[in-house]
């Protein structure tokens, strides 16, 4: 295993291995990652980046290797109830300033759980530095102790980050390395510099050796540059391709560079050429571009393929992945529902790994039409929340994030939320305007819009700021951007969830199919006839209605009758239903579907009818029901969900209102135990919450896609429970 990591280690680090120093760091009972960095004056991100299975989660007696910037470690106090700057202060003998100079973010306040320094830890005898005497902690660090000569600090003076600047331009601007900037201004190991940002400079005695070693990957990987005119039809994406850098690198080096890309402009690039623009991709190959903190491991991972591989294609790749290259990678097929694992799922619980405690930007954007009512006419606003689903719908999932935010803030993340009315479909004109008058660039996540087509919108023009946008209601995945989430899962998926439980246990079992007729349900029809080859298929006649008599001839009396009715005719369900629930008094029968529609819910359907037919269907969701509410018990817990939303509205939670609480507060959850939603999507497990769960997994081409179904029957009682 470590030699495993040695090599990514290797691999997707390059410059940087040669430009700090690291020490080992042994976990023990308790600790995590965040807690960790903040020994150490670094940042996770950091840590990661060396250690990419560390995101999977570190256990006691693992060992880590861990940048060090000043050689320094710290000890770490966490936050408990009552505990105070003033008390911390005196219960380690060290100032209030010396608290607030070793964590920035206290200034803001402190909460519990959060993990703060508290002093400087003695240092260890130099014959034990880097924990040398304990095994298996000298292979760890091996090929990554380059120490650089030290430069000596005579002061600092501060940079504000104009427009267009660049951590390479101002690097050379003051003669000093990137790694020098980031080193005294640690967040931008993990974030990128924007406008008004206000950078600390070191200013080095006159004269003191240059470590030429510790430079940004750009300069490390371009020894000339050559300058090149632009011609018909190039892109900047193919140009970077072609040199081996990344879009931003490109930009880096051309800060000036006109953003319309004219014919006939002169740009500076490196002198080496990776790839001949005349080279086509080969069949069976694709262009992919590297996507914000991806690693070689990572990427080898999900591509399933051998580092080896990788670099034979891309041999430029060699010296670090960076975020906006753009790669030849084997060509990947659309995600196939039917490999998907529906096994046991690994459930996490996001409220005990908290540690960023750093308000979190949220923006929802909902059409709410505010445009359309008039506020003087109190008739005309309650005609229109009846006749308009769309409004209906926005307003409970937003009274869903409200309750969410609050909810967050009992565990210390605080929130800044922005409100926009995207008033209604195919709404691009508008929607672009409010983007251009509105600033998004700090935003940690944008909750909608409603409708498919404004999402893709939003997300196109939020990409540049690698913004995520989270679709709240529509099913529909995007193949294009990659900042996309889809957070409901697709039909297919929930068909394949209820289609892989009928398989595992179909021996000894009579399938039958019952399918309605028409174009619509020829595909689902051809589905379960592939998956169960010796299903018999019952006779429809024209209508959609089935006679008994063809019923009896696919029921057997010897084995369990497990039934598929797909439909969505009132017409053939309340047909259908009532001859399998009189068969089943002589027949052992279960019914299935693969989509429990609105058909179902008729008033025709009796309940009874499918509770004693056992009928199981896939959900995106749990049922909520609301009768279980008015229980003593539930009325004793106030900090439930139900209890809050009623005491804030009135009434009780409905799907959506729950559906908008269970989204926000999953987002606001998983940017407390990460530095972005990015990095927090990338540790695998589910999270659950009232009626909803989420397991994101990124496709090889666009965005994140939701892989958490349940599983629902009816059961004797008429109530419903979760087979999965």
């Amino acid at each position: 295993m470590k030699k495993i990591l040695l090599i990514f280690l290797l691999l997707t680090m390059a410059t940087t291995a040669y430009a700090q120093q690291y020490k080992s760091h042994t976990v023990v009972k308790g600790e995590n990652v965040y807690r960790i960095a903040k020994r150490y004056n670094t940042t996770p991100e950091a840590i990661y980046k060396i250690n990419p299975t560390a995101k999977d989660g570190i256990k006691e007696g693992e060992i880590l290797a861990i940048p060090v910037t000043d050689d320094q470690e710290y000890k770490t106090h966490v936050v408990e109830q009552g505990d105070t700057v003033y008390s911390l202060s005196k219960k380690y003998n060290i100032t209030t300033e010396t608290i607030y100079l070793l964590n920035p973010e206290a200034v803001n306040g402190i909460n519990v759980g959060q993990v703060l320094n508290v002093g400087k830890l003695e240092k260890e005898d130099p014959t034990a530095i880097d924990g040398a005497q304990e095994p298996g902690k000298d292979n760890v660090l091996d090929s990554l102790k380059v120490v650089p000569e030290e430069r000596k600090i005579v002061r600092f003076i501060t940079h504000k980050v104009k427009r267009k600047e660049t951590l390479y331009g101002i690097s050379k601007k003051y003669d000093i390395t990137v790694e020098d900037i980031k080193k005294h201004n640690k967040r931008l190991y993990s974030e990128q510099i924007k406008k008004k940002d206000r950078l600390r400079i070191p200013v080095y005695e006159k004269g003191a050796p240059k470590n030429d070693m510790i430079v940004d990957s750009v300069a490390s990987r371009i020894s000339a540059t050559t300058k090149y005119i632009v011609k018909p039809k190039e892109t900047k994406y193919g140009i970077a391709r072609r040199h081996g850098i990344s879009i931003g690198e490109l930009e880096q080096l051309n800060p000036n560079m006109d953003p319309d890309f004219p014919i006939g402009m002169e740009i500076i690039v490196p002198t080496t050429i990776f790839v001949s623009l005349q080279d086509s991709i080969q069949p069976g190959f694709q262009l992919y571009e590297i996507q914000p903190k991806e690693t070689m491991f990572s990427l080898v991972r999900r591509l399933d393929i051998s580092s080896d591989s990788l670099l034979k294609m891309n041999p430029y790749i060699k010296d670090g992945l960076k975020a906006g290259m753009v790669i030849t990678i084997p060509e990947q097929k659309a995600i196939d529902t039917l490999s998907i694992d529906f096994g046991q799922e690994k459930y996490v619980n996001l409220e005990k790994k908290l540690y960023n405690f750093k308000p979190k930007k949220i923006a929802v954007m909902l059409p709410f039409s505010v445009d359309t009512l008039d506020f003087n006419a109190r008739q005309g606003i309650e005609d229109l929340l009846k006749n308009k689903q769309s409004l209906r719908i926005s307003l409970d999932l937003y009274s869903g994030v409200l309750v969410a935010i609050d909810s967050a803030k009992t565990k210390g993340i605080t929130t800044e939320l922005n409100v926009y009315d995207t008033q209604k479909n195919k709404n691009q004109a508008f929607l672009k305007k409010l983007m251009r008058e509105n600033d998004f660039e700090g935003t940690d996540v944008v909750i909608g819009p409603l409708y498919q087509s404004n999402l893709e919108i939003v997300a196109s023009e939020l990409k540049k700021y690698d913004v995520p946008v989270f679709s709240p209601a529509s099913r529909r995945e995007s193949s294009t951007y990659d900042n996309f989430f889809q957070t409901r899962p697709t039909n297919e998926m929930l068909q394949e969830k209820i289609i892989s439980y009928v398989e595992k246990d179909s021996t000894d079992k009579n399938i039958i199919i019952i399918v309605q007729q028409g174009k619509k349900y020829e595909a689902i029809k051809e589905k379960l006839i592939a998956k169960f080859p010796n299903a018999k298929v019952a006779k429809i006649e024209e209508g959609n209605y089935l006679y008994e008599v063809h019923l009896g001839k696919v029921l057997v009396e010897n084995k369990p009758n497990w039934v598929f009715l797909e439909s969505s005719d009132v017409a053939m369900i309340s047909n259908v239903i009532p001859l399998l629930n009189a068969k089943a008094e002589s027949h052992k029968i279960t019914l299935f579907t693969t989509d429990k529609n609105g058909a179902f819910d008729d008033d025709n359907i009796k309940n009874e009818h499918l509770s004693r037919l056992h009928l199981h269907y896939p959900s995106v969701f749990k049922e909520f029901d609301e009768d279980e509410h008015e229980d003593e018990n539930e009325k004793k817990d106030k900090s439930s969900f139900a209890y809050k939303y009623k005491d804030r509205f009135g009434v009780y939670p409905n799907t959506w209102a729950v559906r908008g609480f269970d989204i926000a507060y999953d987002v606001l959850m998983r940017l407390g135990t990460a530095d972005d939603l990015f990095h927090a999507v990338s540790v695998e497990g589910t999270t659950e919450y009232v009626e909803n769960k989420f397991n994101y997994a990124k496709k090889p081409l666009g965005g994140y896609y939701n892989k958490a179904t349940y599983l629902v029957k009816f059961g004797d009682d008429l109530k419903l429970s979760l087979v999965e």
